[in-house]
């Protein structure tokens, strides 16, 4: 098993009540009908600001801001679609003599990475060690799909005592350090993969874990701006076809990454504003189409 296991969450029939606007506008036509979740973004100026640090820092934290959308955590950001992501910047440290001067540079840096309570970004140190050293990487997540995956699976979170209010760290730190098939299910809760691929994932390392034989298995991939494959992944027994629930997450992240493309495309480059501008427009209203170019 990989430090990062690659689990699952449902979106089973009830995806399109669980998303929010920011989601849903994107598909408004093909669904046929919304409700919002989302509470009103702060004004832009409150959201993402960079403004007071020195040219350097600035310059760096908007590097790592990019990096983040340009992962899987697009569809953390821009819409609901995953309750958190992680692996836009990674780190390893010796355990025994560690030099944290990166890690504590990063954390700075996405304290900056807020826009009134959507999200929350921070770095993850996982639980094991090897060969001594340690892993981590920087996470973040949207707290309202978040609370919405703890209420969607309560006979998995409240025994922890992890409540929709928890804070996204606890949440997550909870599941890094629980058992280990209780680990691979949380982590596919929190990473927004179908129930059914959790379901399959757990129960294939349990069967290995019993049998010492590996279950065969298939993988389906969601692309992200980085990456055509390895992104927004999750295992599925081999030969299986694709669900209706997993063609419409499917379809829905395409609609946000096809918006983030354009989008990007406008506003990151020489004498462009910005990924701060880039990230406004995305919590400010996602779902809409950018502006035509003037």
């Amino acid at each position: 098993m990989t430090t990062r296991p690659k689990p699952t969450r449902s979106r089973a029939a009830g995806v399109t009540r669980a998303l929010s606007l920011a989601c849903l506008a994107l598909l408004l036509v093909a669904s046929g009908g919304w409700r919002a979740t989302r509470a009103e973004t702060p004004a832009a100026a409150d959201c993402f600001s960079l403004d007071d640090l020195a040219p350097d820092e600035r310059a760096r934290a908007e590097t790592l801001f990019l990096a983040l959308l340009d992962s899987e955590a697009l569809y953390t950001v821009a819409c609901d679609l995953k309750p958190m992501s992680g692996g836009y910047v990674r780190f390893q440290f010796d355990a025994a003599q560690p030099d944290l001067t990166d890690i504590e540079a990063t954390r700075r840096r996405l304290m900056r990475f807020r826009c009134g309570d959507l999200f929350y970004a921070d770095v993850l140190v996982f639980a094991a060690a090897y060969d001594g050293k340690r892993q981590a990487e920087g996470v973040v997540f949207n707290r309202r799909a978040l609370e919405r995956a703890i209420r969607a699976h309560a006979g998995y979170f409240a025994p922890f005592g992890v409540t929709p209010n928890a804070h996204p760290m606890d949440a997550l730190k909870t599941v890094e350090h629980a058992e280990r098939a209780l680990r691979w299910r949380g982590y596919g809760y929190l990473f927004g993969y179908p129930d059914a691929a959790v379901d399959f994932f757990v129960a294939a390392g349990e069967s290995q874990d019993a049998t010492g034989k590996f279950v065969e298995r298939d993988f389906l991939h969601i692309p992200s701006y980085a990456r055509a494959t390895g992104a927004f992944t999750w295992a599925v027994p081999k030969g299986h076809r694709e669900t209706d629930a997993e063609k419409r997450l499917r379809a829905e992240a395409m609609a946000v990454l096809e918006n983030y493309r354009a989008r990007r495309a406008q506003l990151i480059g020489d004498g462009k504003p910005g990924v701060v501008a880039l990230l406004r427009e995305l919590a400010q209203r996602p779902g809409a189409k950018p502006a035509a170019r003037p």
